[in-house]
């Protein structure tokens, strides 16, 4: 099984043989997993504010969550705070999410056979999803950084997070009978998560959005983001009526 992790903009290639996991870990992946973890139904996913608005008038009984700039635009009922929303009762719930990078990273990455949303807060388990379902469909894995500015920036919150997904990874495959091949980035990735374990706070603290959240007083969305394997809930990516994707959580029944 070949593991890679790659950026958005190289998802120009085909990802046919891909089990895909995207990862952007402030703040969209970390929020949908706390989002569903709480109990959400389903997200709704929207590319641009404006869709999400028109996606609310036809869905009323939807939540209308996002950020612009990191903060909650005009007239949303939540903004992109996993923070926030592990405060909440989303039992139920289904919501439309609309943010800069991540919600665009994992539309971008619809044409895999399986995409998967991931965090440190999902890290391993959302590893084990993966591995499951690369094993039954003879599929590699790769991991697919959001960055910032629709991918072309590199966002070392995203490989933090990747490294930590890529470690889950290579712990669980000395259960298999042969390891997976890890390509140059992922072993890069992997690397740094490892040179920042313990310190994963003061790492995301540390990178430019890190810093650009902090200065919006979102202090309490780094410290949350920095746990790893607070929560079991996987996101999968699914066609819902009309083709709009959705996600909902995994469980290993709903492969295929």
């Amino acid at each position: 099984m070949r593991l890679d992790v790659v950026r958005v903009p190289a998802l120009l290639i085909d990802l046919s043989g891909q089990v895909c996991i995207v990862v952007d870990v402030l703040r969209a992946s970390s929020t949908i997993v706390t989002m569903l973890e709480r109990g959400a139904q389903k997200v709704l996913l929207a590319p641009t504010i404006e869709e999400a608005r028109s996606l609310h008038q036809e869905l009323p009984r939807y939540l209308l969550c996002g950020e612009e700039g990191g903060l909650p635009p005009s007239g949303f009922d939540y903004g992109n705070s996993p923070y926030e929303f592990s405060a909440l009762d989303l039992e139920g719930q289904r919501a439309i999410l609309c943010t800069s990078n991540g919600t665009r990273a994992i539309l971008a990455a619809a044409g895999a056979p399986l995409v998967l949303v991931g965090c440190l807060l999902n890290a391993t388990a959302v590893a084990s999803a993966a591995c499951r379902e690369a094993a039954a469909r003879g599929l590699g894995i790769a991991v697919v950084c959001a960055g910032e500015e629709g991918g072309s920036t590199f966002a070392a919150e995203d490989a933090l997070g990747a490294g930590a997904i890529v470690d889950a990874i290579v712990d669980s495959s000395r259960r298999w009978p042969t390891a997976p091949e890890t390509t140059d980035e992922a072993r890069a990735a992997l690397e740094y998560y490892r040179a920042q374990r313990g310190r994963e706070e003061a790492a995301l603290q540390g990178t430019a959005h890190g810093r650009d959240l902090l200065a919006l007083g979102l202090g309490e969305d780094l410290a949350f983001c920095a746990r790893r394997d607070k929560f079991s809930a996987v996101p999968r990516l699914e066609r819902a009526r009309k083709e709009r994707l959705v996600l909902r959580a995994y469980s290993s029944g709903s492969s295929g």
